[in-house]
């Protein structure tokens, strides 16, 4: 996790300056959002900040300010690298002290009535949350001492939702791939950690749900739009697609595909922004030539006698449309949808998987 310019610590200020009462006059003129006590940031960066930076600043005040400050949950999966689906909550921390656990009010304040005071109070700021977590082994990313990625994941698949947990144990499958630890073609449950982990679990429905989002964690799913649809696809009923499975006809290379389902005959492509609008995607090719080499490639896998499908990020938020997507381009369920299996999804919902704030687009 990196931090944006603009986080102020008065006592780094103190001590290289000696006074702080530049930083004390503009947060009486309500120039300055104090974040927590001794850390402030312009009024005027937080309101044009994204969520994001709003939470690596914040995040970086409670990992100063609080003694021994261990980053668990999603806030530790950021900070290790790791992806996840939306900008979390809250900060998390963990405790080995039951009667400690639990969110504290954010001491987010800005002086002031005008517009841009009214504006911050407007915007969402991130609590502080104690989360009870045995004592374990911990790493330090940066300036942030966290649990381990390992025991991040385990955390978050045995007690997040189903989506959320998915896209962070694909991120921890890439991460081992890529350090060569974990082979292309395995899953979590190959690591001998996750297995010991997830077996170790107190309670059952936890155990199953964990066990599924590891058996299904794959360093092939390259960004957190592909792990999204593959957790809605599961919830869905849906056969788990081939991942990055590579065409050819008669001219040659076609390219790789996000999704091929070989027994149906139907490839899939998850159409994130970046794919059109990020310029190190494209490959240095404008927005519009993006689009028509999409649609040339589209046409020539077509020819080859298969479904297409593509769907974005809104139809996940809407499973119902998903679904709909799917089967009108030759996908049938393999058994019924799992929304309301409050095990897996966290949620009886049956229209929406509700996940707020992206990180990414990819």
């Amino acid at each position: 996790m990196e931090i944006p310019p603009g986080l102020i610590d008065s006592a780094a200020i103190l001590r290289t300056q000696g006074t702080t009462d530049v930083i004390h006059r503009g947060f009486r003129a309500g120039r300055l959002v104090r974040i927590r006590r001794g850390f402030y940031v312009r009024t005027a960066d937080w309101l044009g900040a994204r969520p994001s930076e709003r939470f690596a600043w914040s995040t970086a005040a409670v990992a100063r300010s609080v003694k021994g400050a261990v980053l668990c949950g999603e806030t530790a999966a950021l900070a290790a690298g790791l992806p996840t689906l939306r900008t979390p909550a809250c900060v998390e921390l963990a405790t080995t002290l039951p009667g400690r656990s639990g969110v504290r009010r954010s001491p987010l304040t800005v002086l002031g009535e005008d517009s841009a005071a009214q504006q911050v109070r407007g915007k969402r700021s991130y609590p502080l949350k104690y989360c009870l977590r045995p004592a374990s082994e911990t790493v330090v990313h940066g300036e942030f001492r966290c649990t381990s990625p390992v025991q991040t994941t385990l955390d978050l698949m045995v007690s997040g939702r189903f989506s959320e947990a998915l896209v962070v144990a694909d991120g921890l499958a890439r991460m081992m791939h890529h350090g060569g630890v974990l082979p292309a073609e395995d899953s979590l449950m190959a690591v001998p950690a996750i297995a010991a982990g997830i077996s170790a679990h107190a309670y059952s429905a936890a155990r199953l749900r964990a066990v599924r989002v590891a058996s299904l964690a794959s360093p092939l799913a390259e960004s957190v739009g592909e792990s999204y649809s593959r957790a809605a696809f599961e919830l869905l009923g849906f056969e788990q697609p081939v991942l990055q499975h590579v065409f050819r006809d008669m001219e040659g290379f076609i390219g790789r595909v996000d999704c091929w389902w070989p027994r149906q005959r139907v490839v899939g492509e998850f159409d994130g922004k970046a794919k059109y609008l990020d310029a190190a995607v494209r490959g240095g090719a404008s927005p519009e030539e993006a689009v028509y080499r999409e649609k040339l490639r589209e046409d020539r896998i077509r020819a080859l006698g298969l479904g297409f499908v593509r769907w974005g990020w809104a139809d996940v938020e809407q499973p119902e449309r998903l679904r709909r997507k799917l089967l009108a381009a030759g996908l049938r369920p393999r058994v019924p949808g799992f929304f309301a299996d409050p095990n897996l999804e966290g949620s009886d919902s049956r229209t929406s998987l509700e996940v707020g704030e992206y990180t990414g687009d990819g």
